[in-house]
């Protein structure tokens, strides 16, 4: 029976699945963390540039990096801006991966993002 619920807590509070912007189980952790709030910080710097943002984000494994990174892009959509988002864990091997592993799975999405909303826009016209 503990067994069972232990399971279910694991499994309802998965560090290894991000959450969706606005989910419920979201906790704000920026006091106890010591950084500022995503949006402000990054999302700031990427409407406001008139020039290119390149932006590193990193944390432990873990830590909320992904579902941290699904709210500021659901922000920066809410200031028309594109964004294509995607867990690199999902297509590359973490353990033997090249820089061009990363630009071409990049790539890769940003195209099928683009056909998508290519296809959306031809069925709606």
């Amino acid at each position: 029976m503990a067994q069972d619920l232990h399971r279910q807590l694991y499994n309802m509070f998965n560090p290894f699945n991000p959450l969706e912007p606005g989910d419920l189980a979201y906790v704000d952790c920026q006091e106890v963390r010591g950084d500022g709030d995503i949006m402000m910080q990054l999302g700031s710097s990427i409407v406001l540039s008139d020039q290119l943002v390149y932006q590193l984000y990193t944390g432990h494994r873990g830590a909320g990096k992904s579902t941290e990174l699904k709210r500021l892009k659901e922000y920066l959509e809410k200031k028309d801006f594109y964004v294509v988002y995607f867990a690199a864990g999902d297509d590359l091997e973490e353990e033997d991966i090249q820089h061009t592993d990363i630009l071409l799975a990049c790539t890769r999405y940003l195209v099928e993002a683009l056909k998508d909303s290519a296809n959306a826009n031809t069925l709606v016209h």
